[in-house]
């Protein structure tokens, strides 16, 4: 059998799984969720198109494909491939393997070979879930692909989906979640505009502050334990100062150095002084922790501390419990017959998948992952905005 004959039976199988899990699954979907869905018949096409929006909770792709009339086809951090069961699933849906943050060629000739085969595409241009309800940073390269593949480009907000489930919490909350779809891009309009124009309007189209949205809509989201692992997210102090201080506990949470407290409340706001919501208080640490690094080498050390190592053929070569030190120079990776000492010059695509996992790849395409726990070890996204403002200075210096 040639290739071409493997990739359309590969297709009709997993276009036959898809309509036996929608027969499972999407019954259940309105009851967990609460969705109310606006303009979803747009997804009713027989010709190809790709999907694109903002990414809040990991159910999205599966709420989505409810919507649509056939399988849609995402792109998957290949980290999602860690078991043997993920695998067979993630593979039988359709998933696209892709290595986040890094080029991906094999990834974006099969995105080719879907639209060209009539089938329907979907990504996340920020490459993973947001952490504070604010819209991240759009991943360059998607307007790129956008002007590649030549298909419409639809969008879909989600509203209240964050705040049913922040990326950095615990549990699922009771709440609306609301959906829109539009057209964003046809045709014609990509292929009159540049890589440059597409990217605007990419990021205006799908920009969305879960909070903004919050203050005009007053929705309720029950649920316990509300604050519990906000110290993944929040990592400064807004009383002290103190950096990687926050502690929570139940649906509140505090500063470990001076007492200060504050309450997640049923809307998904904080009570209490300095900040009303994540995204302020996000914005405003960013800003400050940039300022400190500016002026003084902070180290982050992080000990106990679950470690893995790929190579290039994405082989696990390394496994164990190490302490790791980030400075301004080096990533230093230590433990029982372990020792590494990296130059930040030569580490690449940083990154965060799921709740906990923290990759990046070095030089010589060997990928490193630690997986942080939000109680034991320093706040991941501190982590991520000290190794990011290091790289870049680093990179700043040749």
């Amino acid at each position: 059998m040639n290739k071409k004959n493997t990739f359309y039976k590969k297709l009709k199988k997993e276009d036959r799984f898809y309509k036996l899990m929608m027969i499972i699954v999407k019954p259940f979907l309105p009851i967990r969720y609460d969705i109310i869905k606006n303009n979803s018949d747009i997804l009713h096409m027989d010709k190809s198109y790709l999907i694109i929006g903002n990414h809040v909770m990991a159910d999205d792709p599966i709420i989505i494909n409810s919507h649509s009339n056939k399988l849609i086809r995402y792109i998957a951090s290949d980290t999602n491939y860690d078991t043997y069961w993920k695998k067979i699933i993630l593979n039988l849906g359709g998933a696209i393997p892709f290595s986040k943050g890094n080029a991906d060629v094999k990834a974006v000739k099969h995105l080719l070979r879907l639209t060209r085969a009539n089938k329907p595409v979907g990504l996340y241009p920020e490459g993973g879930r947001c952490w504070s309800g604010e819209t991240e940073e759009i991943v360059y390269s998607t307007a790129k692909l956008i002007k590649m593949l030549r298909v419409p480009v639809y969008k879909v907000i989600i509203k209240g989906g964050y705040l049913k489930k922040p990326r950095w919490a615990q549990y699922y909350r009771k709440g609306k979640i609301f959906m829109d779809y539009k057209v964003l891009l046809n045709t014609k309009q990509i292929e009159e505009m540049s890589e440059e124009e597409i990217y605007e309007e990419m990021k205006k189209g799908i920009y969305h502050n879960e909070y903004q949205w919050q203050r005009e809509n007053k929705i309720e989201f029950k649920g316990k334990n509300k604050a519990e692992h906000i110290e993944r997210l929040l990592y400064i102090c807004p009383k002290c100062k103190s950096i990687d201080s926050i502690q929570s506990r139940g649906d509140k949470f505090n500063c470990k150095r001076c007492g200060e407290e504050w309450v997640i409340d049923r809307y998904g706001f904080i009570k209490g002084e300095y900040f009303e919501d994540t995204v302020q208080w996000n914005n405003w640490q960013k800003k400050l922790l940039y300022k400190k690094l500016d002026l003084e080498k902070i180290e982050i050390i992080t000990q106990e501390i679950k470690f893995y190592k790929f190579n290039d053929k994405g082989e696990r070569i390394i496994d164990g419990k190490v302490n790791i030190t980030l400075n301004s120079k080096h990533i230093i990776i230590e433990g029982n017959s372990i020792y590494e000492k990296l130059n930040l010059k030569n580490i690449k695509a940083v990154s965060i998948t799921l709740l906990d996992i923290f990759e990046f790849y070095n030089n010589k395409e060997e990928k490193y992952r630690i997986i942080f726990n939000p109680k034991s070890n320093p706040s991941i996204i501190l982590f991520l905005e000290t190794i990011k403002y290091y790289i870049r200075r680093r990179k700043n210096e040749r």
